[in-house]
């Protein structure tokens, strides 16, 4: 049923359109499209044209479940119980949008690097648990995942959203997701530096790679 809809909502807004169009997916994530158009596949995709700085033309295929909007259409319809109705979700999107362009959490990079790398040298290298020294990163990246941006900070940015529940959940949503993406790419990078420069300390002999007994 969904994907009927879609398809005449797409066949009516996108059977071809050339120009840059703004393009919003329910992720938060938004495109300025050069030209976009119903793909026709079963009702279920729309291929788009993006051009990049060095003037080359990508091509990407969206399911339009994923789509919030297109232009001034929004293609967003709630057909089962327990979705959000329109006007709610106009307001996740827009914490989700919010929250990409605006929230940063730099501190994920930097705590998820040391404890990769810090795990790495010190109980992988220094007390010889290689096994242990991977499971604590992996077990901090896990309880991280859990962490997400408190409606207090939100409200102090964006005060005139105090009573939209809705712009808070989708910002948290979009955050925790940064929050965890930033904390993995940062555990990553410790780890290999981490391994990296054990490798090349135990080279040069200057660290105990077993710790005596």
């Amino acid at each position: 049923m969904r994907n009927i809809i879609f398809t005449i909502i797409a066949l009516l807004v996108c059977m071809a359109t050339i120009g840059q169009t703004k393009l919003s997916l329910l992720d938060g994530t938004q495109y300025n499209v050069k030209e976009y158009s119903f793909f026709n596949d079963n009702g279920s995709s729309m291929e788009i044209k993006l051009e990049k700085k060095n003037g080359k033309i990508k091509t990407k295929f969206i399911d339009l479940n994923e789509i919030w909007s297109v232009g001034d259409s929004i293609l967003y319809i709630p057909t089962q119980e327990g979705e959000f109705a329109v006007e709610d979700m106009r307001s996740v999107v827009l914490g989700k949008q919010t929250a990409k362009s605006e929230f940063n959490p730099w501190w994920a990079y930097a705590a998820g690097f040391v404890v990769g790398a810090g795990s790495v040298l010190y109980i992988g290298a220094y007390e010889n648990r290689p096994i242990l020294s991977l499971a604590v990163p992996i077990a901090y990246a896990t309880g991280i995942s859990f962490t997400r941006p408190t409606k207090k900070g939100i409200m102090k940015r964006h005060p005139e959203y105090s009573d939209n529940e809705y712009f808070v959940y989708g910002y948290q949503n979009k955050g925790r997701r940064k929050i965890m993406m930033n904390t993995i790419i940062g555990t990553l990078g410790g780890i290999t530096v981490g391994a990296i420069t054990s490798l090349a300390l135990k080279s040069t002999g200057t660290i105990y790679v077993i710790r005596p007994n």
